[in-house]
């Protein structure tokens, strides 16, 4: 029995180091923009976050606490939240293997998915541990006291344990429901974007402090995964947790991470041994399918109309894709959500944030990854004699294609929902439409300075690839900046001369910035050579 442990954890740790290590190979590989840009965010997180510590524990100190109400509610957000993550990392990244035939019948399963846990645990350290290990010297520094700082560093570090293990164990269970499940199967990616956008909203409406979510809130503060936040100022000066939260919050720690490693092997077990049902799809088919039908053959080469509708197509399919092209409606559904229930009524603002949604919706839909979309065919695609050109008209009239209808009929229908004057609901709607043509053009040169190549896992034993979190970054900027005549004159309630002049002056910006982009981005794409070890 002893032989067969130490085996196990030779097993698990090896695959933790195997795991650790071509995660820091991809580091090294990624890319120059890509590394500056993470040290950058590194330095801006770590930087607000020590200041914001280090204040906010000379406040502690000086005033104490009058309930533990908030830091409970901080504890409870970050386990949601994180836990949430997880499990989406479980289904995307973490629960799939490397030659999976191989590592499973080198060791069992358990082994296996432990050390999948260790590399994560790993990972997080890599990518948080130096800013998380500056906020916690900022707290210590604040509170003046080094066991405050030794508190909350150890807590930090359980709780990551525990939304890592509990995350890994839903993850995967929602990986085999759509194994077992025809429905969830055929549905899968329209799940996943309802299930996102639920998610988040509820995460929003329950830190809002409303009447309703205070209700359901404060009986999960009594709970023992709140009282993770007693634990986590246990050693800071003039705050008293109570002797019983502390040891129910040293509980969750001691049970939920065996429970969650326990139930994630399991699942995982299950997951990679078990038979998947393959539906029989409806849309399997495309013959017969021309979404370009109503433009004469003329207007686009028989190269951008097939990349056009591949585009499409894929993204019908499998709306995980493009979720960037989703994640502007979310976040004003987020916020419009948040306003109406501090205000008691719908913004009239949402109108125009549903104009500036479809313009960053068009722009990053198709056109963020120009290279990493093309996965395993990319070596292909370059060397088939295709024109760059027609390939990247292809990524923009994809994106025109389905956002600016969608900017129209959003600003239409949410315009007349709110009771927003015509002619307002009309000059949206032309400027709207106006920088939605250079989005994918700015949104291209993003993708190119910041390309992503690494297959993420889509339920349903598919693999995509997902555009950089910096290229989207990127983009937004840009195109925020050519907004910002546009938005100068409403906000400044100039006459209509001058909101005219910016919205002109807007549109003009979007173009050339967008033909900027799109030449830029044909130099880099004709000249490019894959790397064999990004391939």
């Amino acid at each position: 029995m002893t032989r067969d442990r130490a085996h196990w954890l030779r097993a698990a740790r090896l695959v933790a180091r195997t795991e650790t290590r071509r995660t820091w190979r991809r580091l090294g590989t990624s890319g120059q923009n890509n590394l500056i840009a993470g040290v950058a965010v590194g330095i801006v997180y770590g930087l607000f976050g020590s200041l914001g510590a280090f204040f906010l524990g000379s406040v502690v100190v000086e005033d104490g606490l009058g309930s533990m109400t908030q830091p409970r509610l901080g504890a409870l957000g970050v386990l949601v939240l994180g836990t949430f993550l997880a499990a989406q990392r479980a289904v995307k990244k973490t629960g799939d293997l490397d030659a999976p035939g191989a590592v499973l019948t080198a060791t069992t399963p358990a082994a296996v998915a432990v050390g999948l846990l260790g590399a994560e645990f790993a990972r997080a350290l890599l990518f948080l541990g130096l800013p998380a290990a500056v906020i916690v010297l900022a707290w210590g520094l604040g509170t003046g006291s080094p066991l405050a700082a030794a508190m909350l560093a150890v807590t930090a570090l359980c709780v990551l344990a525990v939304v890592l293990t509990v995350g890994f164990a839903l993850g995967m269970a929602f990986r085999r429901i759509t194994m077992r499940s025809a429905f969830v199967t055929r549905h899968r990616g329209k799940l996943g974007v309802v299930g996102t956008f639920v998610a988040f909203g509820g995460y929003m409406f329950f830190l809002e402090g409303h009447a309703l979510s205070r209700a359901i809130i404060d009986p999960l503060l009594a709970l023992p995964p709140a009282w993770l936040g007693d634990l986590a100022l246990a050693g800071t000066p003039n705050v008293s947790p109570g002797f019983g939260p502390l040891i129910g919050a040293i509980s969750v720690v001691l049970v939920g991470i065996p429970v969650g490693t326990v139930a994630g092997s399991t699942m995982a077990r299950r997951v990679w041994f078990g038979e998947r049902v393959r539906p029989e799809r409806s849309d399997a088919t495309v013959g017969g399918v021309d979404l370009l039908g109503w433009l004469p053959n003329g207007h686009l080469t028989i190269t951008t109309r097939a990349v056009v509708r591949k585009l499409v197509l894929r993204a019908r399919r499998s709306p995980f894709i493009v979720q960037y092209g989703l994640f502007p409606y979310f976040v004003l559904a987020m916020f419009g959500v948040q306003f109406a229930i501090q205000g008691g009524a719908i913004p009239s603002w949402l109108t125009h944030g549903m104009t500036a949604a479809g313009v960053i919706a068009t722009g990053s839909m198709f056109t963020l990854n120009p290279i990493g979309d093309e996965e395993g065919v990319l070596p292909i695609t370059l060397t088939a004699g295709v024109d760059p050109r027609e390939f990247l008209s292809g990524l923009i009239v994809a994106g025109w294609l389905v956002g600016i209808p969608a900017t129209l009929l959003g600003t239409v229908v949410v315009g007349i929902l709110l009771g927003t004057p015509v002619m307002t609901i009309f000059g949206l709607v032309i400027v709207g439409c106006g920088l939605a043509l250079g989005a994918p053009g700015i949104a291209l040169a993003a993708g190119i300075v910041f390309p992503s190549i690494e297959t993420q896992s889509i339920p349903g034993g598919k693999q995509t690839v997902e555009p950089s979190t910096f290229a989207f970054a990127g983009f937004a900027i840009v195109i925020g900046v050519a907004m910002l005549p546009v938005l100068l004159a409403v906000v400044t309630a100039s006459g209509e001369g001058v909101i005219l002049g910016g919205a002109l002056a807007s549109c003009v910006l979007s173009w050339v910035l967008g033909r900027l982009g799109f030449k830029y981005t044909l130099s880099r794409f004709d000249g490019y050579v894959p790397d064999p070890d990004l391939l």
